[in-house]
């Protein structure tokens, strides 16, 4: 327990007892009741059995070991109520959603709140980046589920805090990680010259004392050549962290990242005909304009950090970020420079009454985001010399917040949190002239958000708990930016999402053979964020009256025997328009529909309402050392329109894992291979909802909705590790 005691000197205690030796389970899904987790992404480094909320650790073992590590939803796929939809695109990012939060993504990550050792990547606009996140290194992943805005402000329908190890080593210490695949194509019938195609990843990770404190320098290139035409990537990370101790009960945590992408194509999405006749092709469009992104972004912070001898500590966060990005796309050529900064605060300490314990947090964030955007033409892949679009933004959020927990009875906890966030926007247009007028304005979007929750633990393996809560979302600055007519300033009319949640949950383990988890939960969406692409693919954005999440998530850990494991991960997802109704043109049939759509109880696209995941692993005592793990990953038919009766096709797809985790004399070697999609199945990975009909000749056809999945991928790896 020594390393973990440098980590809690360092960092919020994540889970005390949490990890033994190479031989302990590899899980991600374990609740730890000796002593009690505790989990920082609560902001108050609460016990797991005091947390009325809904939150899961995955491990680092469920992370790395074996895996790709091209983004998360290989390490999310085991938490239930998380869909993390790959697009394969590295241009874009994934689609990630918390029930139903962050589903409605374009590109990057909406509705979900992002940290990396506590540096938000969700910047005050709402939108997230993990241009500097290496997955490879990160040791541990906290997911809170649910309404938090009452914790973190604008886009917190949901929670990823991703953190690296900063235990101090005895010695130096040097890890090695190469990992590389191949792509099958999906027909062996059909000649292909993309077929082939082949990727590596190179991770170089240096662990050393820096006086009493620590070191972690992390090298790390992902060389991609997807199986779709104009699907390469090139993707280059440096990351650094430090932990120093200062005067005694003090301590500094500082953090340098640079995330350089000189290369990531964007191939599209294919209409239903291109994804039948070739699923490894890519949009015309995207391949003659050159689409996708050249970005370089650097980011650093420092956290210095106070536990209280009574309990509790304080903390305070500064950090900074600069981002270039260059971005072809088929609608424009986008030339933004960012640069983004604030402060972090909390302050947690016992504040008994009588002879009630209370533990009291308060704090607040600061953010400001300043955006240089200019949009031309685009010119097979370059500026022309006629702006569209020339505008300087700027978003400032401030939100003060205020949580309790209060033990009523010894096993009775009720956590009640408030805060206020102010978020003002401001645009000045650059671009005026005669026909053209000035669009400079401002935007101030203002919410308070409240949660109360009560935790029951009636021993210590099981916890029972429920909670209500609310969150809000404003729209990104480049949703503000998208207006119909190519108008410049903000759209006007766009307002913030708001949500009201309801939740109920148990956790638990059952004589250490069973660890459990189940809730169930509704959330009422008012003013939801719904995005209407035009016909080049440009995504504008409206708001819904209403609609209605409702879902059950389960997630199981179960012993089968000796060395023998199982884990699953299953959501039931009923998410619904309640109100809402609108007027398209629909352009597919002829002539164009143009009557009023009332989307009541219609099922909100882009999201299965069943996801299921199942991992049997398998380390037999007899096999010395040697591993297997064998997932099974389901997804039942969605839709991918609002008003179309148009879905995907429901797929189940194997993945399979073989490793050594041994030793050459003093250095660690872990080999492994690994299949991803077995059997060479067809399905759709993601969609771009709502894409607008095409013309063909004098008639339209459905949009471009399908973002495919690659064939069978066959990868090769090893780590190879020296000193402690």
């Amino acid at each position: 327990m020594t390393g973990l005691a440098a980590l809690c000197s360092a960092l919020p205690c994540v889970a005390l007892g949490q990890r033994d030796t190479a031989a302990a389970r590899h899980d991600s899904l374990k609740v730890y009741t000796l002593p009690p987790a505790v989990v920082s992404v609560t902001r108050a480094s609460a016990p797991l059995n005091k947390i009325p909320l809904a939150v899961q650790l995955v491990e680092k073992d469920a992370i790395s070991r074996a895996r790709p590590t091209w983004g998360l939803d290989e390490a999310l796929v085991t938490v239930p109520g998380v869909y993390a939809a790959n697009r394969y695109n590295f241009s874009l990012d994934q689609r990630i959603s918390i029930r139903g939060f962050g589903a409605r993504s374009a590109f990057a990550i909406r509705g979900v709140k992002v940290l990396v050792d506590g540096i938000p990547q969700t910047l005050p606009d709402g939108q997230g980046q993990l241009t500097n996140l290496e997955l490879g290194e990160s040791d541990r992943i906290e997911v809170l589920r649910g309404s938090a805005s009452a914790l973190f402000g604008n886009a917190s329908g949901g929670v990823i805090s991703i953190w690296t190890d900063p235990t101090a080593p005895k010695q130096l210490s040097q890890d090695v990680r190469f990992v590389g695949g191949t792509f099958d194509r999906h027909d062996l019938n059909v000649l292909n010259p993309y077929s082939g195609r082949t990727w590596y990843k190179w991770q170089t990770s240096t662990q050393f004392r820096t006086g009493t404190g620590s070191g972690l320098i992390t090298l790390s290139q992902l060389a991609f050549n997807g199986e779709r035409q104009h699907s390469r990537a090139d993707i280059r990370n440096v990351n650094g962290r430090f932990h120093l101790p200062l005067a005694p009960g003090w301590s500094l945590a500082a953090v340098a990242d640079y995330g350089n992408d000189p290369r990531a194509d964007n191939p599209g999405a294919l209409t239903a005909t291109e994804l039948a006749r070739n699923p490894d092709s890519a949009a015309a469009a995207n391949i003659t304009r050159r689409a996708g992104k050249d970005v370089w972004q650097a980011q650093g912070g420092v956290t210095a950090r106070h536990p209280f001898s009574a309990g509790g500590e304080a903390a305070l966060t500064l950090f900074g970020l600069k981002r270039d990005l260059k971005n072809p796309t088929t609608f424009a050529y986008i030339d933004l420079n960012r640069v983004a900064y604030g402060a972090r605060f909390n302050l947690t300490r016992p504040a008994p009454i009588g002879a009630v314990r209370q533990r009291v947090t308060v704090g607040f964030d600061f953010q400001r985001q300043r955006d240089d955007r200019l949009n031309f033409g685009n010119s097979a892949g370059q500026p022309d010399t006629v702006r569209q679009l020339d505008q300087l933004e700027h978003v400032t959020e401030v939100g003060p917040f205020a949580q309790t927990a209060v033990d009523v009875l010894p096993r009775v906890t009720v956590t009640g949190g408030l805060r206020y966030d102010w978020v003002n926007f401001s645009v000045d247009d650059r671009l005026i002239t005669a026909t053209n007028p000035d669009d400079s304005g401002r935007r101030l979007m203002r919410a308070l958000s409240g949660s109360l929750g009560v935790s029951v633990a009636p021993s210590d393996a099981a916890t029972l708990y429920g909670n209500i809560g609310t969150s809000f979302e404003t729209p990104t600055t480049t949703e503000l930016t998208n207006r119909p007519g190519s108008a410049g300033g903000f759209n006007p009319s766009l307002e913030p999402q708001k949500a009201t949640s309801y939740e109920v949950g148990v956790r638990g383990d059952w004589r250490g053979r069973l660890n459990y988890s189940a809730a169930a939960f509704q959330a009422d969406v008012r003013d939801q964020l719904i995005p209407f692409p035009d016909t080049l693919q440009r995504v504008y954005y409206q708001n819904a009256g209403r609609s209605i999440h409702r879902g059950v998530e389960v997630g199981v850990d179960l012993a089968l025997g000796a060395g023998l494991n199982v884990l699953g991960a299953y959501t039931f997802a009923d998410y619904r328009y309640d109100e809402f109704q609108i007027i398209s043109v629909n352009k597919a049939v002829t002539p164009p529909d143009t009557t009023v759509h009332d989307l009541h109880n219609r099922a909100l696209p882009g999201i299965p309402k069943h996801w299921l995941h199942l991992t049997l692993q398998a380390r037999p005592a007899w096999a010395h050392d040697a591993w297997a793990e064998l997932e099974e990953t389901h997804s039942s038919s969605f839709f991918v329109d609002d008003t179309l009766d148009i879905r995907t096709d429901a797929w189940w797809t194997t993945n399979v894992r073989v490793g050594w985790d041994g030793s050459l004399g003093s250095v660690r070697f872990h080999p492994f291979v690994g299949f991803n999609n077995l059997f060479n199945r067809k399905y759709v990975s993601s969609v771009a909802i709502n894409a607008q009909p095409i013309r063909v000749g004098s008639n339209f056809v459905p949009g471009r909705y399908y973002e495919p999945a690659p064939g069978r991928n066959v990868y090769v790896g090893f780590s190879l590790g020296a000193g402690e």
